[in-house]
Parts: structure tokens; sequence; C-alpha cells
């Protein structure tokens, strides 16, 4: 298999207070750039008679690295717990507290896959995810332009039947994104001209 491209980070905050999980106050999380995946396995060895008799590999979590062009402004509260006072276009104060206690979230992107020239698309969905953000890098402007793009690491965790993450293959990159905006809570709606567009349930 063969990956081209990341696209569309969808974040939605986690609710499991229910029992099952739900998520609200869908976003995109600016236009993707990197992200890894690194699951963490705990292991365990037994050795009897001179030799290896028993060997267990538990899953515990995933490291989870997203590089975006931009971070939005609903991140910082709904991702990072910060206080952000203003709505909308109106947003002009955002204060990081050493109290800030970051939400669990949940997290989706989709990539494109090209096996033997047939190209499908790949939707991932990780159900509790707590992100945290990165190094900040800042730097004088000189004789070539440098973009410096926001970064955010986190641990991915599971849910009540253990599901840390659910993956779907679609046909389409539409089919895909409408998937992880289903995910997100995030509705889709008809505009005056009959097309489809899509705004977060909650509002934002």
């Amino acid at each position: 298999m063969a990956y081209i491209g990341l696209v569309k980070p969808t974040v939605a905050k986690l609710d499991e207070s229910g029992g099952t999980p739900k998520y609200t106050d869908g976003f995109t999380c600016g236009e993707a750039m990197e992200m890894s995946i690194n699951p963490q396995y705990a292991e365990g060895s037994l050795y009897a008679n001179d030799k290896l008799s028993e060997y267990d590999k538990e899953f515990k979590y995933a490291d989870v690295t997203l590089k975006t062009n931009t971070l939005p402004i609903q991140a910082h509260n709904n991702m990072f717990g910060h206080t952000v006072e203003g709505e909308g276009d109106n947003v002009k104060v955002i204060k990081d507290r050493t109290t800030d206690d970051p939400n669990y979230v949940g997290f989706g992107i989709y990539v494109k896959e090209k096996v033997k020239g047939v190209v499908s698309f790949i939707a991932m969905w990780m159900y509790k995810v707590k992100f945290a953000e990165g190094q900040e890098d800042y730097k004088t402007k000189g004789d070539n332009i440098e973009y410096q793009a926001p970064s955010m690491a986190g641990k991915a965790t599971g849910i009540t039947d253990n599901v840390w993450r659910e993956r779907r293959i679609f046909k389409s990159a539409d089919e895909a994104q409408d998937w992880l905006d289903e995910m997100a809570g995030i509705e889709k709606t008809t505009d005056v001209n009959g097309e489809g567009t899509r705004e977060a349930a909650s509002g934002i």
C-alpha cells in the first residue's frame, strides 16, 4: 500500500458521562501538514527450562503528533482548556494559565491510498485523545521566507469497550469527510443554492 497526502484534521470534545461516547463542538483543526501515530505496548516474558515459556504484549496508548498550518481559536479552549474571551471574529484575548487542563477529544483524519492503481480514502477516528501544545518556534524574517507552523502532541487511549481507533475505507474523499463530520457531530446543511455545507452542531 502507498499513502498519499493527509487531509482534514477533525476534532470534537468528548463526553463520556452517559456511558456512550458523545462528541460536540466539532471543528476542522487547520490544514494538516504532518502526523504520526506511535502505539506503545506493555510487554512481559516468562522463562522456564531455559527457554521463553510465555510472552504477552498489550496495548497501553498511542503517541499522536500533529502539525498544522494554523491553530483555530476553538482549539485553544476545546482542546487545551485555555480561556478565550469573545466569540467568532471578536476573539481578542486567549489566556494560558498554569492550571489549564486539556480536554479529552475525539480526533480524526483521512489519507489517500493507492494499491495497484486503485485509489481509496482511509478515514480514521481516535475515540479518546488528550493533546498538549508542542514547542513554539519563532524566527525573524531573513533573505528567504521561512514558515513556522504550530504543532501538538497527545496520547490516544481506549474507551469503555477498549476500542481506541476506528478506520473505514471509502471510494471518495467526500465520503471520508462526511464520516469524520458525522463522528464529530458536525451537521451537514443545505444552502440557498442547494449545495451542501457543514457547520458544527453546537453552532461553532
